[in-house]
């Protein structure tokens, strides 16, 4: 059984700021990510975390990666499922000091996860022909390939030209022919990243962590600049810890540690609207014993 926090770890931004999180702190939430789909969400999270990956894997040392539009399909279903529950802005940020908090968290995990939902997308992706899917796929990916240094934006240009993705979409294909280099465009990747970075429209402002533009409130466009940003500052926290840790650290899973963190604030905040609705002390699991890796 997984954990949503190690004991003693905040999983505030405040405390975990993307810049300067712990490899420590950053193994314990990325360990908390593991098992928190719900049963039927099991099939996407297999299929956009593993099986397509390994399966692009298995066709780039065959000769050509692309993707068949059933396999986008199923990434933009994953999408679109992951993405409806999540509301922003959160009307504060506090967080509990009681015991019983990390657990009161798994009583409010919603059954999507990630970011905006746009239940269009799913039609516009399927009017795409199955040879338009595969040529534009294996376009992308002789391109990104092509590149000494990995930049992702001549890859997401060309599959953006695909009806129904935009940068975020494309961002998740190109994610997963290589989970090391390039992360998915989430709305908590985003969010993580950019946490201290000021609005300048709101200098003059009195700032607070509610401001409707800053951290978890901070709006989004999803436009190529504003990955072009995620991809640069995902790299930089890779860098960093990848030094710390003496192994490579993935996008993928500086993708996973934003989520699980932006979950925890979620479950916090709903908790502390409705304390009555948390579990009680002598109702808890006994503690987890097991350690992240």
């Amino acid at each position: 059984m997984s954990v949503i926090a190690t004991e003693g770890t905040d999983p505030s931004p405040d405390r975990l700021p993307a810049h300067k999180i712990s490899y420590h702190d950053f193994s314990t939430m990325l360990f908390s990510f593991a098992g928190r789909a719900p049963k039927k969400m099991e099939g996407l999270e297999e299929l956009r975390y593993n099986e397509i990956p390994e399966v692009l894997a298995q066709r780039k040392k065959d000769g050509e990666a692309f993707l068949e539009k059933t396999e986008v399909q199923s990434l933009i279903e994953w999408k679109l499922y992951v993405c409806g529950r999540i509301t922003w802005p959160f009307i504060s940020i506090h967080f509990l000091e009681a015991p019983f908090a990390s657990q009161a968290l798994t009583q409010f995990y919603s059954s999507r996860k990630f970011g905006t939902y746009r239940p269009r997308l799913a039609t516009l992706v399927a009017s795409n022909s199955v040879s338009e899917v595969r040529q534009k796929t294996s376009s992308a990916f002789s391109i990104f390939s092509s590149d000494d240094t990995p930049n992702p934006a001549k890859a997401i240009s060309t599959l953006s030209k695909l009806k129904g993705i935009g940068p975020a979409s494309a961002s998740l294909i190109l994610s997963c022919y290589d989970p090391t280099t390039i992360p998915f465009f989430s709305d908590e990747l985003f969010r993580w990243l950019h946490w201290e970075i000021k609005d300048e429209k709101s200098t003059k402002r009195k700032r607070t962590v509610e401001s409707k533009d800053e951290g978890w409130n901070r709006k989004i466009k999803y436009t190529a600049k504003e990955y072009a940003a995620v991809f640069e500052k995902t790299n930089e926290v890779r860098e960093r810890l990848s030094k710390e840790a003496g192994q490579e650290i993935e996008a993928v899973s500086v993708e996973k540690v934003a989520y699980a963190i932006a979950k925890d604030i979620e479950g916090r905040v709903l908790v502390e609207k409705d304390p009555s609705a948390a579990p009680h002390p002598s109702k808890q699991r006994k503690k987890n014993n097991s350690k992240p890796p």
